[in-house]
């Protein structure tokens, strides 16, 4: 079964997990392919602490950037240093915001309470990374996600 990319090729948005290239001032990180993570995910980041209290809503423009071979990572990179590797993601691909991150959500399971899940998501490095969340709300994005959760096999 083919693939499908999220996005239009005018409006690449950056997924967690996504490939990509840097470009900003660390040279050393320069010209290898870099997973994107969320900037808190090794620890907190403070800019984006601050952010989060005045974009709610809009998406992130900075990134956590990690080398997966040696574990080097760039804290904070901002999105126009970085260059998206194209990749196409699996057809029950769900593209799904949390906290103005975008992820490729493959499906949900659950998450201690009616309004949490953990949402297991897909990378471009072919390993199903997994986030925990709570929702204000249960949308049909949710529901999708839990009906795929539902499907996969235990």
């Amino acid at each position: 079964m083919p693939g499908r990319p999220l996005m239009p090729e005018s409006a690449p948005r950056l997924y967690i997990g996504n490939a990509v290239t840097y470009t900003g001032p660390f040279t050393e990180m320069h010209d290898r392919p870099l997973a994107v993570l969320h900037c808190n995910s090794m620890g907190s980041c403070e800019a984006c602490r601050e952010w989060t209290l005045n974009n709610e809503g809009a998406d992130r423009e900075h990134f956590l950037v990690a080398d997966p071979t040696s574990g080097r990572y760039v804290r904070h990179a901002d999105r126009a240093s970085l260059s998206l590797i194209p990749h196409e993601w699996p057809e029950d691909t769900v593209p799904f915001s949390i906290n103005g991150y975008w992820y490729a959500a493959a499906y949900a399971t659950a998450g201690g309470s009616e309004r949490t899940r953990t949402v297991h998501f897909y990378t471009a490095h072919d390993v199903m990374g997994r986030t925990w969340c709570h929702f204000p709300e249960i949308t049909p994005e949710i529901r999708r996600l839990d009906e795929q959760g539902r499907r996969r096999p235990v």
